[in-house]
């Protein structure tokens, strides 16, 4: 209310009301998509590097699987040959061949069973950490495996002995099967094992499970075909 001329007259004027401010540019700049912070910015999805492949043995463990292939395609087909002739002095030219393939056969099967399990072994401590690489665990059992072998064809005249001396007792259908398995069976098993183990090893591609049954599939073939 101002007074002029000692008369006072009511300012029609509006009151001042809330102050509305149409700021364009402040909902532009409100539009513009923000600037992606630390976090958003880590949780980018990172471009797709190369497929990783898995990586063959290295040289030496490939040696020994070759060794150990070679090895026991020549022992085992010496084995097939001379096994029944080193009892033909005791039971004949004829008792010793009766179930000498089958007991060679069951051997063979179990020893791949047994380095099958032992493969799985491998993968599982592999998995959880261990020590010892793949490689490691699998040249050790291959080494051991000829080791265990060694030591068999040295002993063998001394078990042969000994179960020779039980021959009138075992007869001359059981006799025969129950030396051998003493004598060239364990052989047979422990050449399953390390062909089985070898095969596992260079086919190992678990990208690929089709492609590493039919490579280990490939191998066992390749050594049977040898031995026979």
């Amino acid at each position: 209310m101002k007074q002029k001329g000692g008369k006072g007259y009511a300012d029609k004027s509006k009151p001042a009301g809330p102050r509305v401010v149409n700021d364009k540019s402040n909902a532009k700049a409100n539009d513009k998509p923000k600037s992606a912070g630390p976090q958003v910015v880590n949780n980018k999805l990172k471009p797709a590097g190369p497929r990783s492949t898995v990586r063959g043995p290295p040289v030496p463990v490939l040696v020994s699987i070759l060794i150990g292939f070679i090895s026991t395609s020549i022992m085992a087909s010496s084995l097939i040959r001379l096994g029944p002739q080193y009892l033909e002095p005791i039971y004949g030219n004829v008792l010793p061949n009766l179930g000498f393939f089958h007991g060679v056969v069951i051997s063979l099967v179990l020893g791949g069973i047994l380095g099958s399990i032992y493969w799985q072994r491998i993968l599982a401590a592999c998995e959880a950490g261990g020590p010892l690489t793949m490689d490691t665990k699998t040249g050790r059992a291959i080494a051991a495996a000829f080791d265990i072998v060694a030591s068999l064809t040295a002993l063998a005249p001394l078990r042969a002995t000994y179960m020779f001396k039980w021959s009138d007792a075992l007869g001359p259908m059981w006799g025969p099967l129950l030396t051998q398995s003493t004598l060239t069976f364990p052989v047979f098993v422990a050449g399953g094992f390390v062909v089985t183990l070898g095969a596992s090893r260079v086919s190992y591609n678990p990208q690929a499970p089709g492609r590493q049954a039919a490579t280990t599939a490939a191998c066992l073939g390749a050594v049977a075909i040898c031995i026979w």
